[in-house]
């Protein structure tokens, strides 16, 4: 059985339950296809330093990101 976490997506905008990353690679590969992907994929690597797991690190990054797209937006 594969493992998935829920995550907000920052290519997305939008949360989402995917299979879990196994590796930096899978979790890049989530991060890629979009035109901030150069500044999701960096974030996501100041979190990977300081993060023993890639889920942990793909969770704090799609934080980052949720916080900043919702900057100035009024609470749903």
């Amino acid at each position: 059985m594969t493992e998935t976490m829920r995550w907000y997506s920052p290519v997305r905008r939008a949360y989402e339950e995917v299979p879990a990353p196994m590796s930096d690679a899978q979790a890049i590969e989530l991060l890629s296809g979009h035109l901030g992907s150069d500044e999701f994929i960096e974030e996501y690597q100041r979190w990977r330093a300081t993060q023993s797991d890639v889920v942990g690190a793909l969770v704090l990054t799609g934080e980052a990101f949720y916080m900043a797209h919702r900057r100035g937006q009024p609470p749903n």
